[in-house]
């Protein structure tokens, strides 16, 4: 059974009284909470796939499922995208994914990478990933496609760490990380494959706000969302693609190369055998947690 955050089990419950839709994709819940009246509301992914919310194909396949649920449903005036794995917002890609795969698979999982982030990033309204624990590799992309990210003081940690790894940063992805940070810590943090606990992140932008628990950072998710809602619906919707529009442009234009440029990292044998032993490491570490 997912468990959320307990202020996130209250709002659900309480819209849920008013009449919001609940539906699973599992291993990914998604939730409708109305907000004044029946025609618009907020809408909710909980994230609970393997034990650390590491991806694979699959994964992938049900988090772009849960989207298109929010995606179809009218009057969606934000998205709260949040974990049901303690100490983990998502270690993203599982890195035994990565070792010996074929072209035609990695093409495929870095197809529905792309397309989950550029999705989360093109949403016509706001949203924010609440975070409790590590947000990692995918995790961290994921985190950063949302337009908020709210943290819990934990000793969680958040980064592009794929460098650590023996893979490269992707440019759209080192773009993103740049806008929200600065080209000095994008160069810095991303070129080590460095990851940042709350208090460290919070200052440089990659976190918007960090509270002491977890029910204090869904009051102040919803709450957000709730005063967002407030602002005319179409003119907040149209201000956020005219704000995005360029640099998805630019995602779009850029996928050939990138998953070629890709597919050449990852078959290469220098990296195969880093991915390798960073899969021995975290075995001896946490071996549920080989991620990427």
């Amino acid at each position: 059974m997912i468990r959320l955050p307990l202020l996130a089990q209250r709002y659900v419950a309480t819209a849920t009284a008013r009449r919001s839709l609940s539906t699973t994709t599992a291993p990914f819940h998604t939730a409708f909470s109305e907000l004044a009246g029946p025609s618009e509301c907020i809408a909710t992914i909980t994230m609970a796939c393997a034990k650390a919310n590491s991806f694979d194909i699959a994964a992938l396949e049900g988090l772009s499922q849960a989207l298109a649920q929010v995606e179809a449903r009218a009057g969606v005036r934000g998205l709260v995208l949040q974990s049901g794995t303690a100490g983990f917002f998502s270690a993203g890609f599982s890195l035994p994914v990565f070792h010996g795969i074929s072209q035609a698979d990695f093409e495929r999982l870095w197809a529905l990478s792309r397309d989950v982030f550029r999705r989360l990033l093109a949403l016509p309204a706001p949203s924010i990933a609440v975070i409790d624990g590590h947000a990692l590799g995918l995790g961290c992309a994921l985190a950063m496609a949302c337009q908020h990210r709210y943290a819990v003081r934990s000793p969680g940690l958040i980064g592009l760490n794929e460098v650590a790894v023996g893979l490269p940063v992707p440019q759209w992805l080192a773009e993103r990380f740049r806008d929200l940070t600065s080209l000095r810590a994008a160069e810095e943090l991303l070129s080590t494959g460095a990851s940042l606990s709350v208090s460290h992140a919070l200052p440089l932008g990659l976190i918007d706000a960090a509270f002491d628990s977890p029910d204090a950072v869904a009051a102040a998710a919803y709450a957000r969302l709730r005063q967002c809602a407030t602002a005319p619906r179409a003119a907040q919707a149209e201000t956020l693609g005219a704000l995005r529009r360029d640099y998805l442009a630019r995602f779009d234009a850029d996928c050939e190369r990138d998953t070629a440029q890709l597919w050449h990292a990852i078959s290469h044998p220098a990296t195969q055998n880093a991915i390798q032993a960073a899969i021995a490491r975290l075995a001896r570490k946490r071996p549920s947690t080989k991620t990427a």
